[in-house]
């Protein structure tokens, strides 16, 4: 079972993708970008390390080099030093999810592609127009096959199964 509110998930971080710089990567071959920032009333200022790889069809892509362990990534997350979601240790916040929630989750991006109402307790809409018949039938059918999940497991919880 996943871990429960003492964990971590990367979404209590802030985030430092690589994407925010590409502009000024654009203009030379850097080799690392300074960073400045106060994190809890602490100033941080020093040079975090890049490294570039190159792409399929020309050009190349550049990646943070992990300050702890440098380790190749797209994004850094601040605990204090900028640093991978290797060394900080948290969960991405699917991974802290309980099963059922992730029952409830897959039903609901159903729902919406679908076009119907959100929550399992509202009827069945009808086919999107566009949509084929096969991959309606098939969402429908794998609609009701979680809802039938999500209800036998709250009827277990309740002590309502024969």
């Amino acid at each position: 079972m996943p871990a429960l509110a003492t964990t971590h998930s990367l979404n209590d971080y802030l985030k430092l993708p690589i994407a925010r710089y590409r502009e000024q990567l654009k203009q030379g071959n850097a080799q690392s970008i300074e960073v400045s920032y106060t994190h809890r009333s602490k100033p941080y200022q020093y040079s975090i390390q890049l490294t570039k790889t190159s792409c399929n069809y020309g050009g190349h892509r550049y990646w943070w080099l992990c300050p702890k362990c440098y380790q190749r990534t797209s994004t850094l997350y601040c605990a204090g030093l900028y640093v991978c979601r290797h060394c900080i240790g948290a969960n991405y916040g699917s991974q802290l999810q309980q099963p059922i929630d992730r029952l409830f989750n897959r039903a609901d991006a159903i729902r919406q592609r679908l076009g119907w109402q959100s929550g399992i307790a509202h009827g069945i809409g009808t086919k999107p127009k566009g949509m084929h018949h096969s991959t309606y039938d098939r969402l429908v059918n794998e609609h009701d096959r979680l809802t039938s999940k999500i209800w036998q497991s709250t009827l277990d919880k309740l002590g309502c199964t024969s």
